[in-house]
């Protein structure tokens, strides 16, 4: 049994989410993994091994989420030093760091989620200087507004589909799960791209009334823009977080309180306890350089 009968819904992809949801289970807190897209390669492989076998080309490529910089790495085990990274902000950067090491050049902008996405790293690029010829690795379809902007400002930009994603579909269990679910309290949903916002309207229409019902919870987002989405969406409570685990717990702790100051006062008192154990992080500083991961 949870803390809260407040559901707690993730929905980020990959293996991350399980992460998170085994951190908030340690905390007595369970959470249902719907990740609004499954990850899958491609139905052209070769295509995509050959492109990302032969990279002289070019001067950049931007991986601009972990999907990407999962799926390049699928091919390419070692990255060529000579050749930037860039993506759209530290979380991102993390999972490249992951994938090849400390010394991989990459190039983000600086500070918490709301300094990152598309706009600020074309904002650092332009503060820096525009490569002449830069690969997007991306999934079959993807935001078009950088690749825009930097061909405006005569760089050749090429997209690569370099994987797949599957909206989320959910499962006989999980349409039963939340049926049963909507007669109670509206969860919390963390939710991590603008995209995803409509996976999941869609996936939950077969259940009637399941779309009020999350409207009336909360939502917690890391990027303003998703946050936008959200709002016009009809949800009335969004919260934007951080990247790290640790700012999402807290925020999750937070809404839980929140939405049970209703309920029983030991459950309330519980979750009061576990939001003592997340101290706020300081927020990175949020100037525009460019930062270059090259320490040791």
């Amino acid at each position: 049994m949870g803390l809260s009968h407040q559901p707690v819904i993730l929905m980020r992809p990959g293996a991350a989410n399980d992460r998170l949801a085994a951190k908030l289970k340690a905390d007595g807190i369970e959470a249902w993994c719907w990740p609004a897209f499954t990850i899958t390669l491609p139905e052209d492989q070769e295509l995509v091994s050959q492109r990302l076998s032969h990279l002289d080309d070019v001067d950049m490529v931007v991986l601009a989420s972990p999907a990407a910089v999962a799926a390049v790495a699928h091919w390419v085990q070692k990255w060529p030093e000579h050749i930037t990274l860039a993506t759209v902000g530290e979380g991102t950067a993390r999972v490249i760091r992951a994938a090849w090491g400390d010394d991989v050049p990459v190039i983000f902008p600086e500070g918490d989620a709301e300094k990152s996405g598309s706009e600020a790293l074309f904002e650092l690029l332009k503060h820096t200087q525009i490569p002449r010829r830069v690969l997007i690795a991306r999934g079959q379809t993807g935001r078009e507004w950088l690749a825009e902007q930097l061909t405006q400002l005569g760089a050749d930009v090429e997209k690569l589909a370099a994987y797949v994603r599957v909206p989320i579909e959910l499962s006989t269990q999980q349409i039963d799960d939340l049926q049963k679910a909507i007669h109670g309290p509206s969860p919390i949903v963390y939710i991590t791209s603008s995209d995803s916002v409509a996976t999941l309207l869609h996936a939950i229409r077969p259940v009637p009334g399941a779309r009020e019902w999350f409207l009336h919870g909360a939502a917690v987002t890391i990027h303003p823009r998703c946050a936008e989405r959200l709002r016009e969406a009809g949800f009335v409570h969004v919260e934007i977080t951080g990247t790290l685990d640790e700012r999402v717990r807290e925020h999750i702790v937070s809404n839980l309180l929140r939405l049970t100051k209703s309920e029983n006062r030991s459950t309330a008192c519980e979750i009061k306890r576990l939001q003592l154990k997340f101290r706020p992080l300081k927020s990175a500083r949020s100037s525009q350089r460019a930062v270059f991961c090259n320490s040791k």
